[in-house]
């Protein structure tokens, strides 16, 4: 957010804060601050949640630790794989291993 959105954004809920009977305009002020953080974190917040939903990540380059663990797996793969293709891959050889290693009994 630019910071003349900012300024917009803070006058405006200034504005409405002033309405409220019995605030300072120093307690006003405080109050528009504080609703403006809390905003700004709600943004944030959706902003980190679509960047991991599945939708989103579609098109995101694997990261260095998940090809890391393909290598390690043995695990072939393009340089350019998706971060949920590469997800699916780990699962299904991590499941794969599992399943071959015999069972731990008390």
């Amino acid at each position: 957010m630019k910071t003349q959105e900012i300024k917009n954004e803070f006058e405006k809920i200034l504005s409405d804060v002033i309405k409220l009977n019995g605030l300072s305009p120093e307690s006003a002020v405080l109050s528009a601050q504080l609703i403006l953080q809390e905003a700004g974190k709600d943004r944030r917040t959706e902003m980190i949640r679509e960047a991991k939903s599945d939708n989103g990540n579609e098109d995101v380059t694997a990261t260095f630790n998940q090809k890391k663990a393909m290598r390690n797996l043995k695990i072939s793969f393009s340089e350019d794989i998706g971060k949920k293709e590469a997800s699916t891959l780990i699962e299904q050889a991590v499941s794969k291993f599992n399943k071959g290693k015999p069972s731990s009994s008390k």
